[in-house]
Parts: structure tokens; C-alpha cells; sequence
């Protein structure tokens, strides 16, 4: 029990704290396939390929061509608006570049239908599901929802951490199984506000994770705890049947990857670029192009 008090305590601070062709490169290309062809033997078959590989590597040379970003004739701008707190904000992120958001931008920005994203983060440190709750139904954020085309949302670190300061030496789990369906219905009403305004917009779920397990580096009472609070997460994305729920527990049971910031509760880069890797999978995993009637296209 001590190093559990003393983990939580330790965790409490840490918290706070135009083209243009060069002849030459043509030139160069030609002889360099052209000595590659005297000095090997080959069949037919393979100079035939060896032709062809060896065309399209020169046009792509000359014309400095990247076929993965080509787009398709009817992609379309999308506009993401990222909600939610800290780990939306990208507190940790060294490379300054605001967490997984920014990196959530430029991969869908190499999908085909996608013509680009704008990013409007409007992630804020400490922030709990009451607090954007209040904010969505004062209309704070009316305007940009209603432009969104992609939303997502990450809540539930700092729901938990509050029952953890108010209740630190006095702390049981059934703290926690008695504030689960406040913060469910809490956040279950987030979605409604938003839906209200936006009916059509993919939401992305962001779960969260126990920053506990890297302090004493063991099983502790908050992993039931963390995977329960994402379960209803998780429940609240298949009610509303146009939202993707991401879990990135597991992507912080250690740091033996180098995955937290200094202060061992926030993701760092490797961390946040985990994270964007996850909920790209997880986008693709739950049909988010259906979802989204084609918007958000990662397809042919």
C-alpha cells in the first residue's frame, strides 16, 4: 500500500509540472542502366522488366514524381477539430508539434481523397468532461463544429486524477465505480451537443491510460480501473454508430521505448507518434470512409 501512495504521490507532482528537367540526371540514368545491362546476363523476361523498372525510375527522377501523394480527381479539404485536454494539446511532445493531432493531419493528408487538412487543436491542459461540457452547451464551440468535418476527443485522464487529489490517503476503488456513470452520462452529453450541431462528422474516441504502471513498474489497483472507464468510452462510440473509439492502453505499460516525456505522465514524440499510428489504423478498422460518405477516403 505505501508504494502505491508513494507512486500516486509521485505522479501528482510530476503532473503538475514549376518542372524542371536536367538533362544530365537523364543522361546519368541512361548510362548507369546501360553499364547494369553489360554487366549482368539475363533472360529475355528479365531485361524486359529490368526496361520497364528502369523507365519509370527515370521519370520519376526527372520529374521528381512521389506516386504515394498523388490524389484523386474529386479529393476534397477536410477541416479536424481536436478536442479535449492535455493529450490533445500535446503536453510532452518535445518537437513542439501538438501531440498526435498534428500527426493525425499529415498522415490523412497522404490519403488520395483527402486534398488537405486544416487542424483547429483545441486541446487544453487539465481539461475534465464537465469542462467541455459547459463549454459546448454555452455554444463556445458552435462555429467550429459546425464546419467539422472530422472531430475527435480525449477525456477521462484528469476525471480520474481529480478523485485521486480529493481522496488520496482515503482512496478505494469504489470511488471510482461510483463516479463512472457521472463521467459516462457526462460525456455521453458531449457527444449529444456536438451532435446536435453536427450529426454527420466522424467523432474519434481517444481512450487513455494508468501513467501509474511507470512508476512502480507493476500491475496496479488503477489498470481495472483505466480499462473499465475506456469500456464505457468504447460503448458510447457503438451508441453513436459514426464514431471510432481508440484504445492506446497498451502503448504505455512501460517505458522501456523511450514512449514518456520527462515527466513520466505525458506522452513524448515517440509517444504521440504511437498514438497517431493507432487511431490512423483504428480510422481505417471501423470503415471511418462509410462513416464519413466518402470524404475521408483512404481507397483507390
Amino acid at each position: 500500500m505505501w508504494r502505491f501512495l508513494l507512486a500516486t504521490l509521485a505522479v501528482i507532482v510530476l503532473s503538475a509540472c514549376s518542372i524542371t528537367v536536367d538533362p544530365n540526371l537523364v543522361e546519368e540514368q541512361l548510362t548507369d542502366n546501360s553499364s547494369t545491362e553489360n554487366n549482368e546476363q539475363s533472360s529475355p523476361e528479365d531485361e524486359s522488366e529490368q526496361k520497364t523498372t528502369g523507365f519509370f525510375d527515370i521519370i520519376n527522377d526527372v520529374f521528381q514524381l512521389d506516386w504515394s501523394t498523388r490524389k484523386e480527381d474529386n479529393a476534397q479539404p477536410i477541416q479536424y477539430l481536436a478536442l479535449g485536454d492535455s493529450l490533445t494539446r500535446g503536453v510532452g511532445d518535445e518537437t513542439m508539434e501538438y501531440g498526435y493531432t498534428i500527426r493525425l493531419q499529415e498522415e490523412l493528408e497522404k490519403w488520395p481523397m483527402i486534398e488537405s487538412v486544416e487542424l483547429d487543436n483545441r486541446g487544453k491542459n487539465g481539461r475534465r468532461s464537465d469542462q467541455l461540457l459547459d463549454l459546448l452547451q454555452r455554444g463556445h464551440y458552435d462555429e467550429e463544429l459546425a464546419e467539422a468535418d472530422l472531430i475527435s476527443i480525449s477525456l477521462g485522464g484528469n476525471d480520474v486524477m481529480k478523485i485521486v487529489k480529493n481522496n488520496l490517503f482515503t482512496m478505494t476503488k469504489t470511488m471510482f465505480d461510483k463516479e463512472l456513470p457521472r463521467f459516462n452520462e457526462r460525456y455521453e452529453q458531449v457527444i449529444t451537443e456536438i451532435r446536435e450541431i453536427n450529426a454527420d462528422a466522424p467523432i474519434i474516441l481517444v481512450g487513455f491510460y494508468n501513467p501509474f504502471s511507470i512508476v512502480v513498474d507493476e500491475v496496479t489497483p488503477f489498470d481495472p480501473i483505466i480499462a473499465e472507464w475506456n469500456y464505457s468510452i468504447e460503448q458510447l462510440a457503438v451508441k453513436d454508430g459514426k464514431a471510432c473509439f481508440v484504445t492506446v492502453e497498451d502503448l504505455f505499460v512501460s517505458n522501456e521505448d523511450m514512449v514518456y516525456h520527462v515527466d513520466f505522465f505525458h506522452p513524448n514524440s515517440t509517444g504521440y507518434d504511437r498514438m497517431a499510428e493507432r487511431i490512423i489504423e483504428t480510422m481505417q478498422a471501423c470503415n471511418i470512409e462509410e462513416m464519413s460518405d466518402g470524404l475521408i477516403g483512404f481507397g483507390e
